[in-house]
């Protein structure tokens, strides 16, 4: 190892030593973005723990397979990874991983009415596949794909780098960590909805498995869904 990469190392491993959020941890904005992402994937969390004791079951209509799950629980560590990513200021990546969580999410979700979809390498084919699926004419079922489709052709500026605003310019460690209120918003509107949406389809789906959740879990739930669907999914009559 020359001289040069072995000073620059040292500045590394003394960077890493002294790493921390605490500084970021004072600014009032930094914790609200914090919260209502916690708040969301918590919520995410909640359900998968809570479908995992379904997995298999013939009990319900709706059987959910332990391959689906299996992707409905990477969809959920690809949230979780892009939160932690975005806490420090990582919010191109936050929302790479995004992008790839809607791929998992809807693998896991429809991989028992389109059994190929895990195998299908095309983006467009994988959409087409969905939408040509009878469950896709089904509302609200439809509008929910719909917004989460149009999410993913956004996401897919930052993953390809479509305009000079989907850049990140960053050239050095010694940025992390940070926090930008406007590009720490920017991953927030695409968070949020997003795992409403997750979560709204999975209760409409496997609403006799959510139905069985232990009370407590099931308003953890529920509290992080658009209340606009909270009637159909407590299968209360309008």
């Amino acid at each position: 190892m020359s001289r040069e990469i072995q000073n620059d190392f040292s500045i590394l491993e003394g960077f890493l030593s002294h790493y921390n959020l605490c500084h970021l941890l004072e600014d009032k904005k930094f914790n609200v973005f914090v919260s209502k992402q916690h708040k969301k994937y918590y919520s995410y969390l909640t359900f998968i723990a809570e479908i995992q004791k379904y997995v298999d079951s013939v009990d319900y209509r709706n059987k959910l397979s332990p391959i689906q799950f299996s992707f409905l629980k990477e969809s959920c560590s690809d949230a979780g990874i892009s939160f932690f990513s975005a806490i420090h200021g990582s919010y191109k990546s936050s929302k790479m991983l995004l992008r790839s969580s809607i791929e998992t999410f809807f693998k896991g979700y429809f991989l028992d009415l389109i059994p190929d979809l895990d195998k299908e390498s095309s983006m467009y084919n994988f959409f087409k596949k969905i939408k040509d699926c009878e469950f896709y004419t089904v509302e609200p079922q439809k509008s929910i794909i719909d917004i989460i489709h149009g999410e993913y052709k956004l996401l897919c500026e930052y993953v390809h780098t479509a305009t000079t605003l989907n850049m990140s310019n960053l050239s050095a460690l010694n940025y992390f960590p940070s926090f930008n209120e406007n590009e720490a918003k920017k991953v927030s509107d695409f968070s949020l909805p997003l795992i409403s949406n997750y979560l709204t389809l999975l209760c409409l789906k496997y609403n006799e498995q959510y139905h069985a959740f232990h009370f407590k879990n099931k308003k953890i739930v529920i509290n992080s869904i658009p209340k606009q669907y909270r009637q159909i999914i407590n299968n209360i009559a309008e």
